[in-house]
């Protein structure tokens, strides 16, 4: 976020219309509105136009005054008859502009701003207006302003509001046709359209409205026709003026409406008036209602609200409500459910000792139990985090020391409950969050802990949680009997998933009921209206982390739909959030973002991220991560037909001819090609397809049959939008590098930035070449390379990532590999990333290398199919490969 709003600054003055400001006079006469000739021009002194703001100002001064005017800010300016003065009126993140004079006099311009209290100092609001006043905006809105279509048009950028200037002598209003909304401008536009689409929902859904019959207030049922469930409206406030609705929608938009109140009004007024029910006279209300919230998290209990009869408000109920009815924040150090019943139980007792009549909503009631219950469950999440011999206890369990970032990441997530880790890639995030659930566990809250990830990581997940603590971590796949039975069992410990699961088993995993909800890469559910998204935020739960390094990436509506899964209202509705932090031109387009501040004051609670360069001295000199993938019915039918080759090969005897030993080879190089892709192995049918110059589309990416370029392109994408760190992306073969290259054309096309291939054919000329352009060129992000023209590479002064698309048969070739970044000179932290097929040879060549066993002890050197062996090396070669095989043919 902080990123965002770095980028949007004023480029050169030289984007403004290059003219002066005239001023317009009244004639003494009337002219006729066909006809308007042009008004007399009164040039600005030279000094004001020529004078240098960055050296009169300071330049960070500078910038933000010549930012303000870009964005039309600047209301009025008027120049005085003289030209030696300007007063100006300049928007703010205050309701009221700054007002702003600038006077030449002996010893240069004097700026006056009601920002601040220290006379003749240049402010940004000062330099935005001598910035208009050289470069105006045309045209300005004015006293006699005409508005053309509507501001929701505008806001969306299918219409302008043109305003006409108004002709007073030496008044000028800048801005015109072509200023930006401003931000209530923008929220009310936005609001109108939030209106205007629940009216249209209640018009066209045609809910049947049936009255309640009840004691209290009037109530009404609104049965859609649709078999949803009935929504219950009640009406309160001495005019009828207040309607409240049992759905979540008026629960969450802040808009004092939903499409059933719409309903129930339309209903009303089609009754006869006498006929129409009425609010009780005498009635004393306390209701919960929700509440606008523009700069703050909704508080709690602070929408708990009284109604009262005509008259003056009870004064003995003005300790506990303010003077429109709200319940005031909790006093005398009472907690806020204590706090809200006393003060439930103050009004209870007004309205029998006046007579009254006395409306209790059950929302209350109910919205206060829940808030004891949080506040309980908070204070033994605080004691967790914070007390040493839990924490020493916790740590005991952990097979390695955390590094005091992870530390306090851990107490973060343990002490918020429902939390966004939002570190950047390879800092731990898995690590923190098993260490935080192991610290949830000894409040007695929480026992049964869901991790949601990609397909790919699931294993990883599996592997990070024995590794760190050693309890068991079930991984949920196969059959749906197989899964049910799964999320039956479940009564403790660690359940992963996959998203895609999560749509298909949905109501299942509700039913098993999890106590904390860990979602990895949650950029999976950033789009709020995909059908994941929707059913990753069905699932329920009192504890929740959200992880991902890449919060934010295109617009501002990703990071909404992050933080609805954890608190639905703390970012504030989703129709809100654009026009409150989204500055768009005439045309719709968003040219700036404004008040990041204050969304990163309503995330600072719940929200953490360390950048890499913060920590960089606590990390540690290499972090390697595992992404596993499946394969597709292309691949399984050759892979098993070239696995039942293997294993008849190795039933025959002790030892194998040549002929057979090479033959049994080639079986397992096909095994491990297809774990790549079946375009590797069917490659001359794919080949021409890698010839075009245009990226690869969704249909041609599915065409080539591998899961493992498909999440390689993913990741890689990730990579490329967290930082600027070069990647160098490693496999033995280079055709499996042409087919990575070709999967990411497409995004590092978008991005501008240039990839190349690196191997052992290429001239010394073209290596020193592409070389030099990798260490040089900034665009130049990525590079491919071969084990065999990556040997010799000395690459860490340009990348610190690395990317084995496969694993090497030895573990010193997967050294070698890393070993061309991760060397004496590297100045970062280096990342190291896998990708391997789960459930085939590669899985197991995988537990092999990383018990830093040989394989096949120099068998394999460059190319497979020219491998000589002896007869001792094939008699190890031959018990090897039984090993290897073993529970992978049949796969």
């Amino acid at each position: 976020m902080r990123a965002l709003l770095d980028d949007v600054l004023v480029g050169h003055t030289s984007t403004f219309p290059s003219r002066l400001i005239a001023v317009t006079e009244r004639m003494g006469r009337h002219r006729k509105k066909t006809a308007r000739p042009a008004p007399p021009r009164v040039p600005a002194d030279a000094a004001l136009l020529e004078l240098d703001l960055s050296a009169w100002s300071g330049e960070r001064i500078a910038r933000g005054g010549r930012r303000d005017a870009l964005l039309g800010r600047v209301e009025l300016l008027r120049l005085s008859l003289d030209g030696r003065s300007i007063e100006a009126r300049v928007r703010g993140n205050r309701p009221l502009p700054y007002r702003v004079s600038v006077v030449l006099e002996e010893h240069g311009p004097a700026a006056h701003c009601s920002c601040s209290g220290v006379p003749l100092a240049p402010c940004r609001h000062a330099v935005a207006a001598m910035e208009t006043l050289r470069f105006p905006l045309s045209g300005g809105p004015g006293p006699g302003a005409v508005r053309r279509r509507s501001a929701a048009r505008a806001a969306a950028g299918r219409g302008r509001i043109v305003h006409h200037a108004a002709a007073t002598p030496g008044l000028v209003i800048v801005g015109g046709a072509e200023r930006t909304l401003t931000r209530d401008e923008r929220i009310a536009s936005a609001r109108d359209d939030e209106l205007l689409a629940r009216r249209q929902q209640a018009r066209q859904g045609r809910a049947r409205v049936e009255p309640i019959a009840a004691d209290g207030p009037p109530c009404y049922a609104v049965i859609p026709r649709t078999g949803a469930p009935p929504r219950r409206v009640t009406l309160r406030g001495v005019e009828v003026e207040r309607l409240s609705c049992s759905c979540e929608d008026f629960a969450e938009n802040e808009l004092d409406t939903c499409q059933h109140v719409e309903r129930v009004k339309s209903w009303r007024r089609r009754q006869p008036k006498r006929e129409r029910s009425s609010v009780p006279r005498e009635m004393l209300s306390v209701s919960w209602r929700p509440r606008a919230w523009v700069d703050r998290i909704p508080a709690p209990l602070g929408e708990i609200r009284i109604d009262w009869p005509g008259g003056a408000f009870p004064r003995s109920l003005s300790r506990y409500f303010d003077s429109a009815g709200w319940l005031r924040p909790a006093a005398d150090g009472r907690a806020p459910s204590t706090w809200g019943r006393a003060a439930c139980a103050a009004a209870r007792g007004v309205a029998r000792r006046r007579g009254w009549r006395w409306d209790l909503d059950p929302a209350v009631p109910a919205r206060t139990r829940a808030a004891a219950a949080d506040e309980q469950i908070a204070a033994r999440r605080l004691r967790a985090s914070e007390d040493q011999a839990i924490w020493r206890d916790v740590l005991a369990r952990v097979t390695f020391r955390l590094h005091a970032y992870q530390e306090q990441g851990v107490r973060f997530l343990a002490r918020t409950g429902r939390a966004f880790l939002a570190d950047d890639m390879g800092l731990g995030k898995t690590v923190q969050a098993i260490v935080a659930s192991l610290l949830l566990c000894e409040t007695g809250d929480v026992r049964k802990m869901l991790v949601v990830c990609p397909a790919s990581l699931k294993r990883q997940w599996q592997q990070e949680i024995k590794k760190v603590c050693g309890e068991p971590a079930v991984v949920v796949e196969g059959p749906r009997a197989l899964r049910m039975r799964l999320y039956r069992s479940w009564s403790a410990g660690f359940l992963i998933v996959n998203y895609e699961l999560i749509l298909r088993d949905l109501e299942a995993i509700r039913r098993a009921g999890a106590d904390l909800v860990i979602l990895d890469e949650a950029q999976r559910i950033k789009n709020w209206s995909t059908k994941t998204a929707k059913a990753v935020k069905q699932l329920r739960s009192r504890h929740a982390f959200v992880l991902t390094g890449t919060p934010l990436e295109n617009r501002l509506g990703e990071l909404h739909s992050l933080v609805e899964f954890l608190h639905v209202r703390a970012a504030g509705p989703r129709w809100r959030l654009l026009p409150v932090h989204a500055v768009t031109d005439a045309r719709g387009r968003v040219i700036a973002y404004e008040g990041l501040d204050v969304l990163r004051d309503r995330l600072r609670g719940f929200f953490l991220r360390r950048e890499r360069r913060t920590v960089q001295s606590q990390l540690p000199e290499r972090t390697d991560n595992t992404f596993w993938t499946g394969m597709t019915p292309a691949q399984w039918q050759p892979y098993r037909r070239h696995a039942v080759t293997a294993a008849m090969l190795l039933s025959k005897r002790l030892t194998l001819r040549s002929s057979e030993a090479r033959a049994l080879l080639q079986a397992l190089t096909a095994m491990r090609i297809l774990c790549n892709a079946y375009a590797q192995y069917a490659w001359e049918r794919h080949e021409p397809l890698l010839l075009q110059d245009a990226p690869a589309s969704r249909a041609e990416m599915r065409a080539l049959h591998s899961p493992k370029l498909e999440e390689f392109a993913r990741v890689l994408e990730d990579l490329l939008d967290e930082s600027d760190r070069k990647i160098v992306v490693f496999s033995q073969w280079l055709r499996m590098l042409r087919l990575a290259h070709f999967a990411v054309r497409a995004r590092l096309d978008r991005r501008d930035l240039r990839a190349e291939t690196f191997h052992g054919g290429l001239s010394g000329r073209a290596r020193n070449e592409m070389l030099e352009a990798f260490h040089r060129d900034p665009e130049f992000r990525v590079l491919f390379s071969t084990d065999a023209g990556g040997l010799g590479l000395n690459l860490q002064e340009a990348a610190s990532i690395v990317v084995n698309l496969e694993v090497p048969w030895n573990p010193a070739v997967l050294e070698q590999r890393v070993g061309r970044v991760h060397r004496i000179g590297q100045s970062r932290s280096v990342q190291v990333l896998h990708f391997v097929t789960s459930g085939a040879l590669e899985e197991r060549v995988r537990q092999v290398v990383e018990g830093k066993q040989a394989l096949f002890d120099g068998l394999l050197v460059e190319q497979t199919n020219e491998v000589v062996l002896s007869e001792a090396a094939r008699s190890s070669f031959i018990e090897r490969a039984r090993a290897l095989l073993t529970d992978t043919a049949g796969s």
